[in-house]
Order: C-alpha cells, then sequence, then structure tokens
C-alpha cells in the first residue's frame, strides 16, 4: 500500500471512529499524560502544537498549563469531534488545523513544545515526521513523542507489528527506539530522556492474544515447526504486552540546533 493510499485508510477508519476515541478511557485518563507534562515542565507561556490529536486529550491536558495550543489532525472528522469534546469543557486557547503530520502547514520555528500521542504507528513516512516536527520546533522547543514501540529483538519486532496489521490495517508499524534515535539525530535532535512507561494493558488486546496464543499451541501440538515457533513467538509478545511497549521520548532543540530529553 502506497503513502496515499495508508493516509486514505486513515481517514476512512478513525472518521467512522471519532467519536469512540473521544471516549475511549484509555485515550482520556492514560497516565502517561500525566507523565508527558511532566516531561515538558510548562511554564505556562508556551505555543503548544499537538500532531495527530486524535480524541483531543492530549492538547487538553496541556491546555491549562501553555498559553496556546494548535490541535492538528489529517482526518476531518476526528478533529471536529476533538473540538466539540474541548469546547465542551469550556477551555479556550485551543485552536484547530488539519494537518498531515509529515507535510506541517505550519512556519519554521513557531512552537516551543510538538506533542504526539498514540499515533506514530500510523505514518507511512516517520523519518519525514520528525523531520518537520523538528522543523516547526523553535531553538530551545521540547517534542515529546509517546507510542507503541517494538522490541529490539527482530523476530518479536516481526511478530508484533504482524499482528497489530491483522488486528488493524492502518497500523504501519510500531518501531524501535533505536529506529527513533536514528531519525531523531538525522534531524538534528538529541534524546534526553527515555522513559519505559508502565500502564495497564489493554484487556480486549491481551483476550485477543491470549486466544491467538491458545490457537498457535494447538496447532504447534499437531504440526510442530513453523507452528511451534510461532507459538514461542506469541508466548514472548504476550509477557511484553503485559510489561507495556509503550515509551515516551522527550526531545529538545536548542542553541541553533535540536537536542533530544535522556
Amino acid at each position: 500500500m502506497d503513502d496515499r493510499a495508508i493516509k486514505n485508510l486513515v481517514q476512512e477508519q478513525f472518521g467512522a471512529a471519532a467519536q469512540g476515541y473521544v471516549a475511549s478511557a484509555g485515550h482520556a485518563r492514560g497516565g502517561d499524560l500525566a507523565r508527558l507534562v511532566e516531561l515538558a515542565r510548562p511554564r505556562g507561556d508556551e505555543r503548544m502544537l499537538d500532531i495527530a490529536t486524535g480524541g483531543g486529550h492530549t492538547a487538553l491536558a496541556f491546555a491549562p498549563h501553555v498559553r496556546e495550543v494548535v490541535a492538528s489532525d489529517l482526518t476531518p472528522r476526528m478533529l471536529a469531534a476533538a473540538e466539540a469534546f474541548i469546547r465542551g469543557q469550556g477551555v479556550t486557547n485551543v485552536l484547530f488545523e488539519p494537518a498531515d503530520a509529515e507535510e506541517l502547514p505550519f512556519a519554521d520555528t513557531s512552537f516551543d513544545i510538538v506533542t504526539a500521542r498514540i499515533a506514530p504507528h500510523h505514518f507511512p513516512n516517520p523519518r519525514r515526521f520528525v523531520h518537520q516536527a523538528a522543523r516547526v520546533l523553535r531553538p530551545g522547543g521540547l517534542f515529546l513523542l509517546d507510542d507503541n514501540m517494538a522490541p529490539e529483538d527482530a523476530e518479536l519486532d516481526a511478530f508484533m507489528n504482524r499482528f497489530e496489521q491483522w488486528r488493524d490495517p492502518s497500523h504501519v508499524r510500531a518501531y524501535t527506539v533505536g529506529e527513533w534515535r536514528g531519525w531523531m539525530a538525522d534531524a538534528g535532535l538529541t534524546v534526553e530522556h527515555v522513559d519505559p512507561l508502565t500502564r495497564n494493558p489493554q484487556a480486549l488486546r491481551i483476550r485477543r492474544l491470549d486466544g491467538a496464543y491458545a490457537d498457535a499451541r494447538r496447532r504447534a501440538r499437531r504440526t510442530g515447526g513453523v507452528a511451534a515457533r510461532r507459538a514461542a513467538a506469541l508466548r514472548r509478545v504476550l509477557r511484553d504486552r503485559r510489561r507495556g511497549w509503550a515509551c515516551a521520548v522527550a526531545l529538545r532543540r536548542v542553541r541553533g540546533h535540536r537536542r533530544t530529553a535522556g
């Protein structure tokens, strides 16, 4: 699937589910929201950009702590749902702008903080996304990335992403921390902090994985070989999924070049 087809699928899928994402407890009340604000340490005078805002929960979490938030999203129906939700909370310092994360329509050095939460695994060109985030950051600005991360183990990485694609056709790839570090360095960012987050696993996803594991074990008993290796891989996936693969990465741009948070 080419980049345009992926983005069209994302718009179709997330547009239809927009209200569900606004109401999603995992997105609205995840402990990573408070952690992102903690990592940012806003002073109150910042202009912030939230990329792929989804239901608007990150924008809403930061709104009381900064001067202005621009919430952006590729999907117009999702952005409209986020706007209705945030306006309904009486918040007035959030603006809403349609935007492709890989082609941001904002001026260079125009934001103090840039965030992207639980979305970049849907981006077909993460390197381009990182460069765009770095471009719009002011010197000394902070880029906060929070997403599912694949393990560095190549077999687990491949299996995890294959399973996620079966579950969600708009899933492009959960990237490794090493891959993100490389793209950030290429964009002139320096990683200052990588924070593995402990969070409650999503029960439905775990049940699906448990079911897939049980099925793989049945096949392994009958056939061995590839089925046995898949069952073993899935067992490791379940173990690591229960630990949580979300990771917050804070990045900073300082003194005319871009640094990341460590």
